[in-house]
């Protein structure tokens, strides 16, 4: 185990599949197994030569056949989505926000650059940009050049496997829930298809009544489940502008701000009338600022 997470610290952590396994860790398990070294593109020279020098291998040239991996980030064309979820469910670091059917995107300080999320999407409305690395730490090998550059993209690795890591860890999480939950239902519809018979023979005005609630829960969940989300978009969309625009913004900008910032109250008073649990809420002042 010491053996693979010391392989798996010299791997950049853009967890892109491209080594041929679901990340990098597995990719370091193969590597501890006798894989070979030059599998991971966004790690490149640099990588391979950290990894033969923990390993004591010779030097070998990287696998080009793998395809590239250059400094990027994903960037999705707002107005074109469609809300379908699958490249959220593409990412393997959670970079994406958004819902079904609503507008998806990218945490750019979050992503990766493993493209995984393009070619899922049925509307081709992602593309790869380079990554603007005046601002941006980059994850991939042969790019930091002084100690400052080299501990800074060592932390985003190591924030970049945490992400991965705790996302694996709620996927594992929720389908233990749905197994569980099956089972639930399975056992509950033997039991009620045993009684219901009876049940509706004996009082089928109950049976009514207990159905219209059932379906008024029903919806009501469905409303609240809505509008959390609508409130949870706007949120982003309004701290996004903030984070975008600048300081001071212009007049326009303001007004926009404004707007932001009214939808989110309203999103935010239509959630209050279905749940009563309070929500934190970012405010626009007088200049435009959070």
């Amino acid at each position: 185990m010491n053996l693979i997470k010391s392989i798996d610290a010299l791997l950049p952590q853009t967890q892109c599949e491209k080594c041929g396994h679901p990340g990098c860790k597995p990719y370091a398990e193969g590597i501890a197994a006798g894989e070979a070294i030059n599998k991971c593109p966004p790690g490149g020279d640099e990588t391979i030569a950290a990894l033969a020098r923990l390993l004591d291998l010779p030097l070998i040239q990287l696998d080009v056949e793998r395809g590239p991996a250059p400094a990027q980030i994903a960037f999705i064309r707002e107005a074109e989505c469609i809300g379908c979820t699958k490249c959220i469910q593409a990412c393997p670091v959670d970079a994406i926000l958004g819902a079904a059917k609503l507008m998806h995107t990218v945490i750019i300080d979050e992503c990766t650059g493993c493209d995984l999320c393009v070619a899922p999407c049925p509307v081709d409305c992602i593309e790869m940009h380079p990554l603007p690395l005046a601002n941006i730490t980059p994850i991939v090998g042969g790019l930091a050049f002084s100690p400052e550059q080299q501990q800074a993209r060592t932390a985003k690795r190591n924030h970049a496997r945490r992400r991965f890591v705790v996302r694996n860890d709620r996927l594992r999480r929720e389908e233990e829930h749905r197994h569980a939950e099956r089972l639930a239902r399975t056992q509950r519809a033997a039991s009620a298809s045993a009684n219901a018979v009876a049940e509706t023979a004996t009082n089928p005005v109950q049976s009514a009544i207990e159905r219209i609630r059932a379906q008024k829960a029903a919806a009501n969940d469905q409303a609240l489940k809505k509008a959390k989300i609508t409130l949870a978009m706007s949120r982003a969309q309004l701290n996004k502008s903030l984070k975008a625009f600048g300081h001071p913004p212009t007049r326009e900008q303001q007004q926009q701000l404004v707007q932001l910032q009214h939808e989110f109250e309203a999103a935010e008073q239509a959630l209050s009338l279905l749940d009563t649990t309070p929500v934190a809420q970012p405010k626009v002042g007088a200049n435009g600022n959070a």
